[in-house]
C-alpha cells in the first residue's frame, strides 16, 4: 500500500520534534519443546521426520508466570502503540511531545514488572515444585537453565533473564558527522544520511495512515453484516488511535489530523453495545466507514 504524506524536505523536524527509542524486553519462556517426549511420540506414531512433530510443555504453571507475563504484554503493546517504525535495529520514532507522558507511564511498567519478577524469583523453588506436580513424569530438572550442577539456584541468571527497559537516542543527521573527511566527502555523506532519514520518517508517517485505514476497514467489514460478532476493541482501538494521531503526526500533516478527526466523529460516536443492539445505527456506521475509505483513496 502506497501512502501520500506531507514529507519533510529536510531533517530539522526530526532533530527538533522526534527521538528514537528502543525497547529492551526479556522474560522466561513458560513453554518448551521436550525432545524426549517428542521422540517417544514420533516413534509410537511412526512419524519419519523429526520436524513434523514436536511436543511442547509448560515448565511453570500459569499462576506462576501470568502476573509478569500480562504486564510484559501490556507494556509492549503500549510501546508499539505510541511509537512508529524506524529501523531494523529495533529503534522506533517517538514524538518529543509525548516523551514526559511516555516516560512516566513506562517507569510504572518497569517498576511493577520488577516487583512481579522478584516475587517469582523469591518463590522459585515453590514454583518448580508446582510445575513438578503439574508435569508428573514429564518434569525434568534439566529444563531449568538456572539450576547449577550442584542443584542450587543461579539467582544472577534468573535476574538477568528478565528486562523491561527503554533506550533513547537521537535521529541521525548529516550535520553530526565528525569523521576526518574532505569537505566534498562530508557534504556527499551528509546528503545520503539526510535522504535516508527523511525516507524512514516518511515511511513512519505512512504507518499512521495505514493503521487508521486498517481500523476503518475492519469496522466496515464487521458492521456491514448484522449477525457478525465483534469485540468492543473494534471501536475503542480506533478511538485510541485517533487521539494519538496528532501526537504521532510529527510533521503536522493536516490531512492526517483531518482523517483522524473524521474517523472519531463518525465512527466512534456510538458505544459498541449500541452498535450490537441497533441494526439501523450499525448499518449507518458501516456506510460511514465505507465512505471514509472511498474518500481516503487520495491518501492511498
Amino acid at each position: 500500500m502506497s501512502i501520500k504524506v506531507n514529507a519533510p524536505t529536510n531533517t530539522e523536524v526530526l532533530k527538533n520534534k522526534a527521538l528514537l527509542v528502543r525497547l529492551e524486553r526479556r522474560k522466561i519462556n513458560r513453554n518448551k519443546t521436550d525432545k524426549l517426549l517428542s521422540e517417544d511420540v514420533r516413534q509410537r506414531n511412526n512419524v519419519t521426520e523429526a520436524g513434523a512433530l514436536r511436543v511442547s510443555k509448560s515448565i511453570f504453571t500459569k499462576e506462576a508466570t501470568d502476573p509478569f507475563g500480562k504486564l510484559y504484554n501490556d507494556a509492549s503493546k503500549y510501546f508499539y502503540r505510541v511509537t512508529l517504525p524506524w529501523d531494523e535495529r529495533g529503534y522506533r520514532l517517538m514524538a518529543v511531545e509525548i516523551y514526559e507522558e511516555f516516560i512516566k507511564k513506562f517507569k510504572t511498567f518497569t517498576n511493577d514488572y520488577r516487583k512481579l519478577v522478584n516475587h517469582f524469583i523469591d518463590h522459585i523453588e515453590e514454583n518448580m515444585a508446582s510445575a513438578k506436580e503439574m508435569l508428573g513424569d514429564a518434569y525434568r530438572v534439566e529444563d531449568y537453565k538456572f539450576i547449577k550442577n550442584n542443584g542450587s539456584v543461579d539467582f544472577q541468571w534468573l535476574n538477568d533473564a528478565f528486562a523491561l527497559e527503554v533506550e533513547f537516542n537521537t535521529v541521525t543527521d548529516g550535520d553530526d558527522l565528525r569523521a576526518v573527511l574532505t569537505e566534498t566527502d562530508r557534504e556527499a555523506i551528509a546528503e545520503e544520511i539526510n535522504k535516508a532519514s527523511i525516507a524512514k520518517f516518511t515511511k513512519a508517517q505512512e504507518h499512521i495512515v495505514v493503521s487508521l485505514i486498517d481500523c476503518v476497514k475492519a469496522i466496515h467489514e464487521r458492521l456491514c453484516q448484522e449477525d457478525h460478532v465483534f469485540r468492543d476493541t473494534l471501536i475503542t482501538n480506533l478511538e485510541d488511535l485517533c487521539d494519538l494521531v496528532p501526537k504521532l503526526n510529527i510533521n503536522g500533516d493536516p490531512a492526517m489530523n483531518d482523517l483522524a478527526s473524521e474517523c472519531k466523529a463518525k465512527l466512534c460516536k456510538w458505544d459498541p453495545q449500541t452498535l450490537r443492539d441497533d441494526t439501523q445505527i450499525r448499518a449507518d456506521v458501516s456506510k460511514e466507514a465505507d465512505d471514509i475509505l472511498k474518500n481516503a483513496k487520495g491518501l492511498i
